[in-house]
């Protein structure tokens, strides 16, 4: 999940509440399915509880249940980490060899948010069904890619050592360079929610290469310039974030809210046993207005996030509030020379984002602000659209969880990507 409005005040939460990871929790990989990460006493406890399946199936048990064939692919990146991408087989042909559509999730989601609410709003199933060779990513260091050919995440603070700059110039690139190799083709589809739309913009800036590789990118709820964002909490946390951090590296703790941490456990057995205190913490969190996601699909949904990420990722996030641009990560004045060449990080330059883009944003989401999506727009070279949803409680999970996103959302995506297949 998304929460750019809260993560600064959680980090005190993490003081508090730190869990270390369980390496045996870890899941064994295969090559069509993934063992769940519960442990057999938890999934146990929870069946006793009466909890609903789908909080603790993962990805491909989830997908094995709804009949939809799927495969996990191993990615190497170029600096060691090594990713899984999940791939969903479509469940029909159109008549020649179907094109792929690679999804990448936000900050503290895995691949799970695109199918965690069931085969009607989960759109990686309704991609599958219209055809579409479906692929979803995973970020370094999230559950399901927590892992490094050298570094180990429980011993080496070193692999933590990556923000948003890393997802889009090492991870989206080697992911979609497989992608391409499996499938034949020389272009794909891209669809990133939230921090999967800023990796987007990362990578086309710093590696404007990759515009050629995408048919059209889609950008649900995109993030970027976070100029105006203003939740009072949280901008004071943020005003004092280099404090925090410093408290946090000193405390040896470099990963937050992973799937094993007491956050993930609190947040799961909360919103299954009172998902309306669920509504509560998200309407905190993105402006989400209660009622508009069915309490049953918020409690799944909401089972499936807090799957990890770096400390230093949520200070990158930090940077971007206090700082009011759109920039790499500030290492401070010695750091930047050593890594830029300049005394202050440079900005991404957004300009050099040619490929087709389409924007999907809602009118109540306060973490991709209107007025933040209107700068992207005066600087996106190809913008295709900038399409607000017209309902005024739109946030920012109506888009992926909403009992009416197939209709005002996912038919404008469809639409899109039946016009750029040729």
């Amino acid at each position: 999940m998304e929460q750019y409005s809260i993560i600064f005040t959680l980090y005190f939460l993490i003081l508090t509440q730190y869990m270390p990871h369980i390496d045996t929790s870890r899941p064994t990989f295969r090559p069509t399915r993934l063992v769940s990460y519960s442990l057999p006493q938890k999934r146990q406890f929870k069946k006793a509880l009466g909890f609903n399946e789908d909080v603790y199936l993962n990805f491909t048990e989830l997908t094995d249940k709804y009949k939809y064939p799927t495969e996990v692919h191993t990615v190497t990146t170029d600096d060691g980490y090594i990713l899984n991408v999940f791939r969903i087989l479509p469940k029909c042909s159109d008549g020649g060899k179907p094109y792929p559509v690679f999804m990448l999730h936000g900050i503290f989601d895995t691949a799970d948010m695109w199918i965690a609410t069931g085969t009607r709003t989960g759109l990686g199933y309704v991609l599958a069904s219209n055809c579409y060779d479906v692929w979803a990513g995973n970020h370094r260091g999230n559950f399901y890619s927590r892992r490094h050919v050298k570094l180990d995440p429980n011993q080496d603070p070193e692999y933590w050592n990556f923000t948003f700059d890393e997802h889009g110039y090492f991870d989206i690139p080697a992911m979609i360079d497989y992608v391409l190799r499996a499938t034949g083709h020389t272009k794909l589809f891209y669809m990133g929610h939230s921090q999967g739309t800023t990796d987007y913009f990362v990578m086309n800036s710093l590696r404007p290469e990759y515009n050629d590789k995408v048919r059209v990118g889609i950008m649900i709820a995109p993030v970027a310039w976070m100029r105006h964002f203003n939740n009072p909490l949280a901008l004071i946390a943020a005003q004092h974030y280099e404090a925090i951090k410093a408290f946090i590296d000193n405390a040896g703790l470099n990963e937050i809210f992973g799937r094993e941490h007491i956050v993930h456990h609190v947040v799961e057995f909360v919103c299954e046993l009172e998902a309306r205190l669920c509504e509560v913490l998200l309407s905190l969190a993105t402006g989400y207005k209660s009622g508009t996601i069915p309490l049953k699909d918020l409690s799944v949904a909401m089972s499936h996030v807090f799957s990890g990420t770096s400390i230093k990722n949520i200070a990158h996030f930090a940077q971007l509030v206090l700082s009011k641009n759109f920039q790499r990560y500030n290492e401070g004045i010695e750091g930047n020379i050593k890594r830029y060449g300049t005394r202050k990080p440079p900005q991404y330059d957004v300009t050099r984002v040619s490929s087709p883009v389409v924007l999907i944003s809602g009118q109540s989401d306060s973490l991709s602000s209107l007025k933040d999506v209107d700068i992207l727009v005066s600087k996106l070279p190809n913008l295709v659209e900038n399409y607000v949803v017209p309902r005024s409680y739109w946030s920012h999970h109506n888009h992926i969880w909403g009992s009416n996103a197939p209709e005002l959302v996912y038919s404008k995506v469809l639409d899109y990507l039946n016009k750029y297949k040729d």
